[in-house]
């Protein structure tokens, strides 16, 4: 039942979610330096996982394991309005710009890359960039069950058909995809 939300997607046949390359993006560790230790890059791993399982720390959460800690009445602390749980966080009407603006940045930087791409084959990026920008995934709505699919972990096939389709090779493009991924999570 983890991964029902993934079924309302299938009205939405513009994000077919690409499960090799979920796989591979939980499983992808970025290389650590000075300024990404070790720990960190241990930290951010979990945080993946329990971000795509649901099973971040909520006050909904809270609620059912501390009955004794947390009240029923209890709700967000933003909007003060909804009950607090995975999906609220990102949803939340006084979290929508700050979410947008990180969905717009994530986007920018597959942009980039797609363009890169062009580029070096040679390619006019233009109608791959338009494929891109036209999935649902980019926008918040209460109804947009693919924007909050998206920041789970749940990565449409798309984002790597289009760079397979610039002439990088699928491994590779899920190594961008996964390096790209990991950098908004």
């Amino acid at each position: 039942m983890r991964f029902c939300f993934t079924s309302l997607l299938s009205f939405n046949i513009n994000y077919v979610v690409d499960w090799d390359l979920t796989w591979f993006t939980l499983k992808f560790k970025p290389s650590h330096d000075a300024s990404f230790t070790f720990e960190h890059a241990s930290q951010h791993h979990i945080f993946k996982f329990k971000l795509f399982l649901d099973e971040l720390p909520t006050l909904e959460k809270f609620k059912r394991t501390r009955l004794d800690l947390y009240m029923d009445e209890l709700t967000c602390r933003s909007c003060i309005d909804c009950m607090e749980d995975l999906m609220h966080l990102f949803m939340c009407k006084r979290r929508h710009l700050p979410m947008q603006q990180i969905l717009l940045s994530y986007q920018n930087h597959l942009i980039s890359k797609i363009q890169e791409a062009g580029k070096l084959a040679d390619i006019n990026s233009t109608p791959f960039i338009t494929k891109l920008t036209s999935l649902s995934c980019w926008f918040f709505s209460s109804t947009n069950w693919s924007s909050y699919v998206l920041v789970r972990g749940c990565l449409p096939k798309l984002f790597v058909d289009l760079l397979v389709d610039l002439s990088i090779p699928r491994n590779s493009a899920m190594k961008v995809v996964a390096a790209i991924h990991n950098n908004f999570v």
